[in-house]
Formats: structure tokens, sequence, C-alpha cells
């Protein structure tokens, strides 16, 4: 490359700060987890996909599939297990974050998914505290919003699963598949 010239990322506007990245960097702590890092990796990849499995279903019985399935009783089954796999997906991704938060924050990716999981929370405590405990009473067909929740939920956990994804390899430099 040529001295003077940078090539813009169209993501360079919405990445983490690099000094607060440098200064959040902890070279005791890296030391400390490496033994231990890939067992967290997988430990976060694990409950992601239970968290995102269980959200699923659940969101897609609120949208009205398999309306043979009480509602109660799969929300009594499904919602501590949604609570306890993102809990240990959120203690494990910021266990790995501050292992390298340098590399991990120069994922080109990493802020949309940090964004989107922000929004699905919210998503998900306006769904909890507005519509759920109602549903879950009467049992019946969600409203509109209700309805528009759901897939919302959907929408925004799945986007976020997809960012993870672009940020885990980057895309290959020479196409071989000719």
């Amino acid at each position: 490359m040529t001295p003077g010239l940078a090539f813009a990322n169209a993501m360079d506007n919405f990445r983490i700060p690099v000094g607060l990245l440098i200064a959040l960097d902890n070279r005791p702590y890296h030391f400390a987890l490496q033994p231990y890092q890939f067992f967290i990796r997988a430990t976060h990849v694990f409950s992601v996909c239970m968290f995102f499995g269980l959200i699923f279903a659940l969101d897609l019985r609120l949208l009205g599939l398999a309306r043979e399935i009480p509602l109660r009783a799969l929300a009594r089954l499904v919602l501590p297990w949604v609570y306890a796999s993102f809990a240990v997906a959120m203690l494990s991704g910021i266990a790995l974050f501050m292992y390298d938060p340098v590399a991990v924050g120069s994922h080109d990716w990493l802020t949309p998914k940090l964004f989107f999981i922000a929004l699905g929370f919210c998503n998900a405590a306006w769904f909890n505290f507005a519509y759920l405990p109602a549903q879950l009473a009467t049992d019946h067909g969600l409203t509109r919003a209700g309805k528009f929740a759901a897939a919302t939920s959907i929408a925004l956990w799945t986007l976020a699963i997809f960012c993870a994804c672009l940020n885990a390899e980057p895309p290959p430099r020479l196409y071989i598949g000719s």
C-alpha cells in the first residue's frame, strides 16, 4: 500500500475506539485465561446456540405455529433455560472479549452485533413486561403488536448471529473455485 493512502472500510465509523481497546487489554488476564480459552469459546458457542434455538421456538409459537402446544407450559419449560443460556452467553462473551480486546474489537461486525444484541434484549424486556404476562394468563392469540415483537425478536437475534458469523473468518483473498 502506498504510504499516506488508507482504504476506508464501511464499518470504520462504527468501531470501538482503538484507545479504549488498548486500555482494556490486560496481559495478566490474557495469560491466566489462555489455557481455558478454548473451553470458554466452546461454552459461548453452545450457550448462544441454546439461547437462539429456545427463543426461536418460543417466538414461532407466539406467532401462531404449533397451537396445540399450550403456551403456558412451553414458556414454563423454555424461559428458565432462555435466561440461563443468555446469562452464560453474555458472561462467556465478555470473558472472550476481555481475553484479547484489541483483536476482538477490531472485527468489522462486532459493533453491529452488539447493537442487535442490545435491541434484542430491549425488545425482549418490553415484550416480557407488556405482553407476556397477559398472554400466559389467557393463552389466546397475540395482538398485532405482540406478533410484531415476536417477529422482531427472530429478526434481531438472527442478525446478531449473522454478524457473529461475519466476524469469524475474513473472506478469502483469492477465489479458487474456477
